[in-house]
């Protein structure tokens, strides 16, 4: 096989399993569903991941890197701090119409299983893209053009709609979190510690 054609063929099987993993969650997908999904053998497929979490790390890896870069483009298309926050906003959407698997980055975060090895890749994912956010609006006095309430409700709707596949009864103190370190760049939760 090419270079070119396995590049492309594991592109096809990342794909897919994005979709996969959007539709059902990473926990109700098998390596033999996205198999049969892609109608190859499951050996076909272990000859291109060694496993789930090989194909998972790959796909989410690839995933943020390409919203990162996305995102920095947009913010850089706005002048004023709401042309910032609305840039932002719609690569969002834009991006997660392209890419569905991005709903792990929430659906994984919300497991009672945290010593699971993908859940706490995920999570690591989860405060890379907040702190790379912070990074990019780092400069800039929000405060003075958008009010904590504002910011509150697009943050809250920016990660229960867009990057959430599903309303979690946790969403208000994630938001509130977010909110904060994107306005102070500490993301001290009320508990003292650390969130992204």
């Amino acid at each position: 096989m090419t270079k070119t054609k396995e590049n492309s063929t594991k592109q096809t099987i990342l794909k897919t399993a994005g979709k996969l993993f959007s539709q059902r969650g990473y926990f109700g997908i098998s390596m033999q569903d996205i198999a049969d999904e892609l109608d190859i053998t499951k050996a076909a497929l272990y000859y291109h991941f060694t496993s789930k979490e090989a194909l998972t790390q790959e796909l989410m890896k690839g995933t943020i890197a390409e919203l990162k870069f996305d995102l920095k483009n947009s913010c850089q298309a706005g002048t004023l701090p709401s042309d910032k926050i609305f840039n932002l906003t719609k690569t969002f959407l834009d991006f997660k119409i392209k890419h569905p698997e991005l709903s792990l980055l929430v659906s994984l975060g919300f497991t009672s299983d945290e010593k699971e090895p993908m859940v706490q890749f995920v999570q690591d994912l989860r405060i890379e893209l907040t702190r790379f956010i912070r990074q990019l609006i780092g400069g800039i006095d929000f405060t003075r053009r958008i009010t904590y309430k504002g910011m509150f409700f697009i943050t809250s709707s920016l990660l229960g709609l867009v990057l959430s596949p599903f309303q979690n009864k946790d969403n208000t103190d994630i938001a509130q979190d977010f909110t904060r370190l994107l306005l102070t760049g500490t993301g001290e939760s009320r508990k003292g510690k650390t969130s992204a």
